[in-house]
């Protein structure tokens, strides 16, 4: 694919007057080993074994560079940003979007041999330093400005709501009806609304991750010596142990949102 890209000059200025600079994965021979400085020590350890992203990440960064980016400060030179999509194909109604959420995203976009109509999000990570400045606006705005370039004027995305492991015993339904100060309460939610976002529906099923009781202790630090239900750091709801089967099951629930 790999058209000529450059962002509008409207975000260009913003980010010279930030002193950052965009850069793709396209003809960055290391991309994903810079990335991964960015976005490994972002994600509970747990997160990290989601099984359709441990098969295809990696082939991601390869297949899709046009859709892989990143900002540095050019100050120290280091990354502080890195954004991650996928072209796919939807035929049907974008509220019928797949309960599957990101694993149905990120399989779909690297197995399908359609022609995509729409770009997905699969992930936007911030250093902690530089998180509450409003990059994550400057980041959104370069996938919808990538995707347009590509002739795919619709982003969808299966959000994480950042705020959500706060409550993970409260079903997502609910807690994307919460608001404070008459806006939605979840300030992940609140930046894709900013730019115009729509929410569209829950998708229930969005990552699962499935491991033996001995590799979510390590993963959590806790002792899982029963059965039934457990509230681990960084779950945005609870994960499912049962000692006679040695196994322990986690379902991410994630929010399909639209910018069209």
């Amino acid at each position: 694919m790999s058209l000529t890209f450059q962002l509008s000059h409207t975000l260009q200025l913003e980010l010279r007057n930030r002193n950052l600079q965009f850069i793709r994965a396209v003809g960055v021979g290391n991309f994903l080993d810079k990335a991964n400085d960015v976005t490994l020590p972002s994600w509970p350890a747990f997160m990290l074994n989601d099984s359709i992203a441990n098969k295809y990440w990696s082939a991601l960064n390869r297949q899709h560079k046009d859709f892989q980016f990143a900002l540095i400060d050019e100050n120290s030179q280091k990354w502080i940003a890195v954004g991650n999509s996928i072209p796919v194909y939807f035929g049907d109604a974008l509220e019928t979007l797949p309960v599957t959420g990101w694993d149905w995203a990120l399989e779909t976009g690297m197995e399908t041999d359609k022609a995509p109509n729409l770009l997905c999000a699969l992930s936007i990570q911030i250093l902690q330093a530089f998180r509450g400045r409003q990059v994550s606006t400057l980041m959104i705005q370069c996938m919808l400005e990538i995707g347009h370039h590509f002739g795919l004027e619709q982003l969808i995305a299966p959000v994480r709501p950042n705020k959500k492991s706060d409550y993970p015993l409260i079903p997502m339904d609910l807690y994307i009806e919460w608001s404070q100060d008459a806006k939605r309460f979840d300030p992940w939610l609140r930046v894709h609304e900013r730019l115009g976002a729509q929410i569209l529906n829950v998708c229930h099923e969005s990552m699962e991750i499935s491991a033996t009781i001995e590799k979510w202790q390590a993963w959590t630090g806790l002792s899982f010596q029963s059965s039934g239900s457990y509230v681990v750091p960084g779950a945005l709801a609870a994960i499912r142990i049962d000692v006679d089967k040695n196994r322990g099951e986690y379902i991410e629930p994630n929010v399909w949102m639209l910018h069209s």
